[in-house]
């Protein structure tokens, strides 16, 4: 099955964005008053039941073609690098986290025979924006399930390049997501997805533990005559020295 999209129909990709969806699908149940589900024998399986329960549903809905699963990997990536500080707000998720998930991978890899991607220095956000563009060049209609609006950035109707959004926050058990188009991405962010981001550039984003520029938040960054330029070629560099904001082109230096 094909999903419409313009004047042609072409064969969907399915991209699942394989930490997000394992933690919200761990939190969702290890949240509620049994503590978590388990075997018997008490082996965890919150995470392997949310996980598939969510795949499967949504593979009947959409009836991709195609589906890839990323993952994190537990080598530090080169955001670490660059700032040490990077995700350092983050609790690390409890052992049983990591046996649902190890679990979780045999059953999509012997039993599902889906292809899993995993890279070192890497984010499973930076192999889906790979592999969508890819895919897109390549003749797919590419759908990428996920709770990250991070993603949204990836949003484009020319290149048939869409996010499942699951909204609800981390610990909300996954229902329907919902086709986020550019459209969409405007009306969730104020931006279209070519801003996103500059758009994290001037607010920060708290969950990754990034700093924004100080007293700037999306209400701000958005409105009109806002830091946010016009085109992003204009916003060549950002700097935050004490409280001062100096934007600098090629010609001068002139602190706003």
């Amino acid at each position: 099955m094909s999903l419409e999209s313009g004047n042609s129909k072409k064969p969907i990709l399915l991209l699942v964005d394989g930490h997000s969806l394992a933690f919200r699908s761990f939190y969702a149940f290890s949240k509620g008053i049994d503590g978590g589900l388990t075997t018997k024998e008490g082996f965890p399986t919150s995470v392997t039941y949310g996980f598939l329960k969510s795949l499967l549903d949504n593979c009947k809905n959409i009836s991709p073609e195609g589906v890839c699963i990323t993952f994190d990997t537990e080598k530090p990536t080169f955001r670490h690098e660059l700032d040490p500080n990077y995700k350092a707000n983050r609790d690390v998720a409890p052992d049983v986290f990591f046996q649902d998930i190890e679990q979780l991978e045999i059953i999509l890899k012997e039993s599902l025979n889906l292809p899993i991607f995993k890279s070192p220095g890497y984010e499973a956000d930076d192999l889906l924006g790979t592999i969508a563009n890819d895919a897109s060049s390549k003749g797919w209609c590419v759908n990428i399930l996920s709770g990250d609006r991070d993603l949204f950035q990836l949003v484009d109707d020319q290149k048939d390049i869409y996010v499942l959004y699951m909204g609800g926050g981390p610990y909300a058990k996954s229902g329907n997501p919902t086709l986020i188009k550019e459209n969409g991405v405007k009306e969730k962010l104020g931006v279209s997805p070519e801003r996103v981001v500059d758009l994290k550039a001037l607010t920060g984003d708290s969950s990754d533990n990034i700093p924004g520029i100080k007293g700037v938040g999306p209400k701000t960054a958005i409105k009109p005559r806002s830091l946010l330029p016009a085109s992003p070629r204009k916003l060549l560099g950002i700097c935050v020295k004490s409280d001062k904001l100096e934007v600098r082109n090629a010609n001068k230096e002139k602190p706003i």
